[in-house]
């Protein structure tokens, strides 16, 4: 592993194992809203951790690839809780009648803009800037990535690029702190132990603006 990225790796590790600590105690789903937020949590936590194990591989074309899907997953979560009427979560949660869960989807959600603009309006400011931040500097390139462009082609064939991987991981350990938060308030649990594990693992996390 190239010099860079192993001590945020190790330090990301450690970061996963007491997150996982606050997934444990989590409660059985009571509500179709808590379920379809700690669904749409439980995807963002699997691609985090499908980054790391990729990034330690060297393989971080697929690792850079997960960033859009992991980030769609955490705005998903987030709508849920606050944003996304109870219909809309019925008729996502429901079966069709007429076709094989597995074949084909229940209800589509919004864009992810339009989830962005209801997230506005129902949660803290600070909530939606970072999102809003998240993807306008990750949207356009991510595109690329997702359905194959330029970007991927170049970088598969210029090499592993630590410093970018690096940041992949950086920031997919927040997306991951925010999931933990999202689905910890979403059944009545608080989290004060994220801002001592923030502080305690910021090596593995992006810097805090000044």
């Amino acid at each position: 592993m190239q010099r860079k990225l192993e001590p945020v790796v190790e330090q990301t590790i450690l970061l996963h194992q007491e997150l996982d600590e606050l997934w444990r105690d989590l409660p059985e789903p009571l509500s179709r809203r808590y379920l379809a937020v700690l669904g749409f949590s439980v995807i963002l936590r699997q691609h985090v951790a499908s980054q790391v194990l990729l990034a330690q591989a060297g393989l971080d074309v697929p690792a850079t690839t997960l960033v859009r899907p992991a980030y769609e997953a955490l705005v998903r979560a987030i709508w849920c809780m606050g944003g996304a009427d109870d219909e809309w979560i019925e008729r996502f949660l429901t079966p069709r009648p007429d076709v094989d869960l597995l074949g084909s989807e229940t209800a589509m959600g919004p864009n992810v803009q339009r989830m962005l603009d209801q997230i506005e309006d129902k949660h803290p400011p600070h909530v939606h800037q970072m999102l809003v931040e998240l993807k306008d500097q990750t949207w356009r390139a991510m595109h690329s990535y997702v359905h194959g462009g330029i970007r991927p082609f170049v970088q598969g064939l210029v090499g592993f690029r630590e410093h970018e991987v690096t940041g992949v991981v950086m920031n997919a350990n927040a997306m991951l702190v925010v999931a933990t938060d999202v689905v910890r308030m979403a059944c009545g649990l608080s989290s004060p132990q994220l801002p001592g594990l923030q502080k305690k693992h910021a090596a593995c996390l992006p810097p805090e603006k000044s």
